[in-house]
Order: C-alpha cells, then structure tokens, then sequence
C-alpha cells in the first residue's frame, strides 16, 4: 500500500515566501474533468483546492489555499508547485498552468502533453483563454 504524505504545519513565513517567489502571473485553470489520481495522493488533495471550473486561479491563491486546509495545516507550498508542474505530464491534464500576458491573454506555461480536445497537445506559449475569458482550446468538460 503506498503511504502518502500526510498534511503538515505550514507556517505563514513559509506560505508568505512561497508566494513572493511565485510569478504574480501564473494561474491554474481546472478543466473540470477527472483525472486517473491515487486517493489520497498530495497531488489529488492539494489540486483539489480549485473548485473554479473554466477560471484562471491566481498559483499564488492555490498555495494559499492547500497550506491553509485546517488552520495552519495544510500542504507545503513547494510541494504543491511540484505537483502542478508534475501534473502538466498527466494523462490527461485537467490543471493548466498559465500565464497571463500584459495583454490580458492567458497561455501556457510549459507545454502539455495530453490536454485540450482529445487529449491533444497544448505547447509553451499557446493562447488557452483570452482577456475576455473565451477558451481557445477546447478543454473544458461538458456542462
């Protein structure tokens, strides 16, 4: 059986760090979709924390939300930006890691093996949502 990591005391000077080395301009969009997850997994729980379907989530907000699941338990920041980024190469990706550009767009960070219509591939830099929040890939789980 394998054992995960359990929540832990996360200490404001810990969260506040982690989010001033977190790009202001990097957001997690959730598809809304499944994904194939170990339960209980850090990765699952702390991915968890967006329940926004279809809205760019700032990373600084998501840090702040799994360091924070019960007081000061919760998720080490760090980790949870690992998770993400490790995500990116799941099968499917339903968390895109985005940044916006001044011009309001939002595209991706790293390129995504497995994400948008049919599991297709999103490379750095493409477009995924617009300013006006129109979704350029075809990603979002049925409503």
């Amino acid at each position: 059986m394998t054992r995960h990591r359990a929540m832990e005391h996360v200490s404001a000077s810990t969260l506040a760090e982690a989010q001033r080395r977190s790009a202001p301009t990097h957001h997690v969009i959730w598809t809304g979709r499944a994904y194939r997850a170990q339960a209980g997994s850090l990765r699952s729980q702390a991915l968890a924390r967006v329940i926004e379907v279809g809205q760019p989530v700032p990373l600084q907000t998501l840090l702040a939300r799994a360091a924070r699941v019960d007081g000061d338990l919760g998720f080490d920041p760090a980790t949870v930006r690992s998770g993400l980024v490790l995500h990116q190469g799941a099968k499917p990706a339903v968390y895109l890691l985005v940044g916006r550009r001044s011009s309001g767009d939002f595209v991706v960070v790293q390129d995504i093996p497995h994400a948008g219509e049919r599991g297709r591939r999103i490379a750095a830099g493409e477009v995924v949502m617009t300013r006006e929040g129109r979704l350029r890939v075809p990603c979002l789980a049925p409503r």
